[in-house]
C-alpha cells in the first residue's frame, strides 16, 4: 500500500504537468504564434495553408537530375561536378534532348556507341532515353576516357565530344574542340562553387 507522501507527490507531479489557463490545459489552445486571427463578425482566419512558391526556385526535376548525376559520379567514382558540367553543356540536362547528329539525352550519347559502350561498361544494354541508363553510360563512358588517357581531363573529354580519334595534343586541337573543353570545365567549376544554373 502506497504512503500519504508518495500520494502527494504523484498528485504534485501530475499538477506540475498539467499546466492551467482559465480551467483550460494547455494542450487545448494552439502554440504561441499559431492562434488564429480574428476577423470581423467574432470569426477566426486560419493561417493559409497554401505552400510557399519561390518563382526562382530551380525545377522539381532539375533538382532530380542533379542528384543522379551526383550519384553516377559518385558510383562511377568521377568527380560529380565534372559529371553535372558535362551533362549541362552537352544538352542542359533536358532527358529529351536529340542533337542533330543524332546523339540522345542528358548525356548526349550517340545509340551507336550505346549499343558498343552499355554492354562493355555497364555489363547490360541500356535505354538511351531512360534518364538513369542515359546518365550511367554517358558516366561511365567518360570514366572510361579519364582511365584510358590517364586522368587527362582535356584529352578524355575530347573523346567523349569528338571520339577517340580526334584526341591530340592542346595546341592541335580546333578552337570548336576547345572551346568545348573549357566550357565544361567552367560548368563543373560553377557546380563545385555552387553558382551553377541549378
Amino acid at each position: 500500500m502506497r504512503s500519504i507522501a508518495s500520494w502527494l507527490c504523484v498528485l504534485a507531479f501530475v499538477g506540475a504537468c498539467t499546466y492551467h489557463l482559465g480551467g483550460q490545459s494547455a494542450e487545448s489552445k494552439p502554440p504561441p504564434g499559431l492562434e488564429p486571427a480574428a476577423v470581423s463578425g467574432g470569426a477566426a482566419a486560419l493561417p493559409p495553408t497554401a505552400p510557399i512558391v519561390d518563382p526562382n526556385a530551380p525545377q522539381l526535376d532539375l533538382l532530380v537530375t542533379k542528384s543522379m548525376l551526383y550519384s553516377a559520379g559518385v558510383k562511377h567514382g568521377v568527380n560529380p561536378y565534372l559529371v553535372m558540367g558535362l551533362a549541362w553543356h552537352e544538352s542542359g540536362w533536358n532527358a529529351s534532348a536529340i542533337s542533330s547528329a543524332g546523339a540522345v539525352g542528358i548525356m548526349q550519347v550517340m545509340p551507336a556507341t550505346a549499343e558498343a559502350d552499355g554492354p562493355s561498361l555497364l555489363h547490360r544494354h541500356v535505354n538511351l532515353y531512360d534518364a538513369t541508363d542515359n546518365i550511367d553510360l554517358g558516366t561511365a563512358i567518360l570514366k572510361n576516357n579519364l582511365d584510358r588517357y590517364h586522368n587527362d581531363l582535356a584529352k578524355a573529354l575530347v573523346a567523349y565530344y569528338a571520339g577517340a580519334g580526334a584526341v591530340t595534343d592542346w595546341n592541335k586541337l580546333s578552337d570548336d574542340v576547345r572551346r568545348y573543353v573549357w566550357s565544361v570545365y567552367r560548368a563543373a567549376v560553377a557546380f563545385r562553387d555552387g553558382k551553377g544554373p541549378v
